[in-house]
């Protein structure tokens, strides 16, 4: 315990000393993001806000973990795992930064796939945000899914795991449906957490309270290098989080959200505990299945289902303030994850 508290105070000291020197790198050079138009009124004074705030908590917790806490059977994987992800969360943000026109579409070569591709790209327009800058959402799919292919592969090939682990029940084996359980997983926290940062200091409050949570379960279940890894992401994140409360100086970006997100599937990958994870990231996936459902809705029916998603714009639409949304959100988050690491520990 006193090497995690350790490993979480030095990211915490490390990420409050370059923070300041980021921010104001950011707002030189003018790295802002663009607000979306159809969102909340109040939003709009958020234009000019600078993004890729998590490049500074990913630099930390790599640092720590390479030069103290490197274990070849429980960090190198999610290290290596978060770095893939942060490069495609650095390439989406300098896209909708720059507004570049994204990647080139695959069936401009492939002429034999034109059909089903096009079938792809309309699927996810529909149920996908409808950003008119940076990536489209079927390339996002496409980068997301050669991530998440890979993750399923080396837990399925190369580690040789095919099972489930159930509370009260053991490990379930699931043969070739494992990875794709996985696969789907992956894909599904991913996005979950790209929709959830939408509000100020939403996603890194949730985020540090699950990686509380999976220091808990980690230490309990002896993943020792794993509980400091976990401990050294909340280190990193708090100053992240001084910093991206209402009214926010800096944005996590896309860069941020996505290393989030695969790290935590990646964490309950190798502990062996999905399970727990859906209620540790509950939060997440409700406000993630928000915005897909309400897409779909009103291209089926025509009606929506909420007044504006993700759901946390339905709450601001209902006359919450961003705060109150944001800290309930937490409280919430908090209960979900409690719950989580009592299933975790049955």
């Amino acid at each position: 315990m006193l090497t995690n508290l350790f490993y979480l105070f030095l990211a915490l000291f490390l990420s409050a000393i370059l923070y300041p020197f980021w921010i104001n790198f950011v707002y030189k050079f003018h790295m802002g993001e663009e607000i979306r138009t159809d969102g909340p009124r109040t939003h709009l004074t958020k234009k000019g806000t600078p993004t890729m705030g998590g490049l500074v908590f990913i630099f930390v917790v790599a640092i720590i973990t390479f030069a103290l806490n490197k274990s070849r059977t429980q960090t190198l994987f999610p290290v290596f795992v978060a770095a893939m992800v942060g490069l495609f969360g650095i390439i989406e943000d300098f896209s909708k930064i720059y507004r570049s026109v994204g990647l080139r579409a695959p069936s401009k070569i492939f002429e034999v796939l034109k059909k089903p591709f096009n079938w792809f790209i309309n699927f996810w327009d529909t149920v996908g945000s409808n950003d008119e800058i940076g990536l489209k959402t079927y390339q996002k799919i496409l980068i997301q899914a050669v991530v998440g292919s890979f993750v399923a592969f080396w837990s399925y090939f190369k580690l040789g795991w095919d099972y489930i682990w159930l509370p009260l029940v053991g490990d379930i084996h699931i043969g070739f449906l494992y990875p794709i359980v996985i696969f789907l997983l992956f894909i599904i926290v991913l996005n979950s957490v790209a929709f959830t940062d939408g509000l100020d200091g939403l996603a890194g409050g949730l985020g540090v309270i699950a990686f509380l949570a999976f220091w808990v379960i980690a230490s309990a279940l002896n993943y020792n290098s794993l509980a400091g890894f976990a401990a050294t992401f909340v280190g990193a994140l708090l100053p992240f989080l001084y910093f991206n409360v209402h009214p926010a100086r800096i944005f996590m970006g896309n860069v941020g959200s996505h290393v989030l997100g695969a790290t935590l599937v990646v964490l309950a990958v190798v502990m062996h505990r999905e399970v727990a994870m859906v209620l540790i990231l509950l939060m997440f996936l409700i406000d993630g299945a928000s915005s897909p459902l309400q897409q779909l809705s009103v291209k089926l029916t025509g009606k929506r289902l909420f007044r504006m998603a993700p759901i946390h714009h339905h709450f601001e639409l209902l006359g919450w303030s961003e705060a109150k949304v944001t800290l309930r959100f937490w409280i919430f988050g908090a209960m979900f994850a409690f719950a989580g690491i009592l299933v975790a520990l049955l």
